[in-house]
């Protein structure tokens, strides 16, 4: 999949934006090599699995789901509610992923991410995101 979303994004970039050069570097160059980068890690990765020994791991439907949905509620919730609750219902909706999840482990979570994202995104790069926001 990294292989693929690399490659794609590489090519997304390369053909709509002016990669220009080095010295004086155009729209589509960071995109490009990232896709690129992307792309090479994505091989970097895969291939040790195919020299190794052992059962083939199985797709698990509970844990792509659950991470997909916590996307998606983040994003839902980061509207209406800010970052701070959308932060929180991401961690939440995601540790429903795995069986047996411990609640004080993903408070803990949850805190140490809101608080780190209020740090960097809005107080560091002034992002106008609002940490708390009442529009239900």
């Amino acid at each position: 999949m990294m292989i693929a979303v690399g490659l794609w994004f590489m090519n997304h970039a390369m053909e709509s934006y002016s990669i220009g050069t080095l010295r004086r570097m155009g729209p589509g160059f960071f995109p490009a090599v990232l896709g690129g980068l992307i792309a090479v890690f994505g091989v970097l990765i895969a291939l040790p699995a195919f020299f190794r020994e052992g059962d083939p791991l199985g797709f698990e439907g509970r844990p792509f789901l659950m991470v997909c949905l916590s996307i998606g509620v983040f994003a839902f919730v980061l509207e209406r509610l800010g970052m701070v609750p959308a932060i929180f219902a991401l961690v939440f909706c995601a540790a429903f992923a795995k069986p047996g999840a411990n609640l004080i482990e993903n408070l803990a979570l949850s805190v140490f991410l809101a608080i780190s994202a209020v740090a960097v995104f809005i107080w560091g790069l002034g992002i106008p995101i609002q940490a708390f926001r009442w529009n239900i």
